[in-house]
């Protein structure tokens, strides 16, 4: 890092999506900005901060200095750049960018090595960058209102901030996807009596059909539906043979409105009837 870097926040134009703590106002907020830049027009000279930047590009490919070194970044990507690392913003061409952009007092807790300039960069599924695109509006909304019990609610953001940049950091691979796909099992196993399954999973989820069908398929390598039918099937002959219920009580258990119904689908998976494997 040259000892000439200035420390300085370069401001956008006074007609951008931005806002900047008041003098005098002692928030753990200092500086919020969102929507879209042109780093063709408008670059950002190399500076350092007095806060931690944390960003998150939405659309575009604009190139990122850090510490003098240049590189494009796409749409997905986060960057952390602590108050010691000198960054700066261009585009070629007239790739219009769009971001959102915190920057904090302080970042207690994330890692950071000694003797090099503080900053990380990850690329985000779109999943997870939901959680971040949720607290920069309710950051948004926040300063756009100020008054006496904003120190407050923006202590609180950034708290939750500060938590889900570690959860996001210290995310395996596929741990979402995974996380996702216990959801689904367990909520399948405590609704065996559902009659849409799968409509039902997809709006506790917040879903499409067809991610949830790619998902399931991909890890247990059979459709939502079928799974669900086999863990509704496996669990009748387990009440069937523990006794105690009739096989009326059973099919009305898990969701059938007639009898013939049940049969009918328990013989097409266990080749028995019911009946037969109560009694058997």
């Amino acid at each position: 890092m040259s000892p000439a870097t200035p420390k300085k926040l370069y401001l956008p134009a006074r007609d951008r999506s931005f806002w900047k703590c008041p003098e005098g106002r002692e928030l753990p907020l200092q500086y919020l900005a969102w929507g879209h830049r042109d780093f063709k027009k408008e670059p950002i000279p190399s500076s350092l901060h007095e806060g931690w930047t944390c960003l998150l590009v939405e659309e575009g490919v604009p190139t990122l200095t850090i510490d003098g070194k240049t590189s494009r970044v796409t749409a997905g990507t986060l960057a952390i750049l602590g108050p010691d690392c000198p960054f700066g913003w261009e585009a070629p061409g007239n790739d219009q960018c769009k971001f959102i952009v915190w920057m904090w007092r302080d970042l207690d807790g994330l890692p950071r090595e000694r003797g090099a300039a503080s900053h990380i960069i990850r690329i985000l599924s779109r999943k997870m960058q939901e959680p971040l695109f949720r607290l920069h509006e309710a950051c948004r909304d926040e300063v756009l209102r100020l008054d006496d019990l904003s120190d407050a609610f923006l202590e609180g953001c950034y708290l939750q901030f500060l938590a889900t940049l570690q959860r996001t950091l210290t995310a395996e691979p596929d741990k979402d996807s995974t996380h996702l796909l216990k959801q689904v099992v367990t909520w399948m196993e405590q609704h065996l009596d559902s009659s849409e399954p799968v409509a039902r999973l997809c709006d506790y989820l917040n879903l499409s059909q067809s991610t949830l069908y790619r998902l399931f398929r991909d890890e247990h390598g059979v459709s939502p539906l079928t799974y669900f039918n086999q863990l509704k099937m496996e669990h009748a002959r387990r009440l069937l043979r523990a006794g105690g219920r009739t096989v009326k009580e059973v099919a009305h258990e898990l969701g059938y409105r007639y009898f013939n119904d049940f049969s009918r689908a328990y013989k097409n998976f266990h080749g028995r009837t019911p009946v037969e494997d109560r009694d058997g």
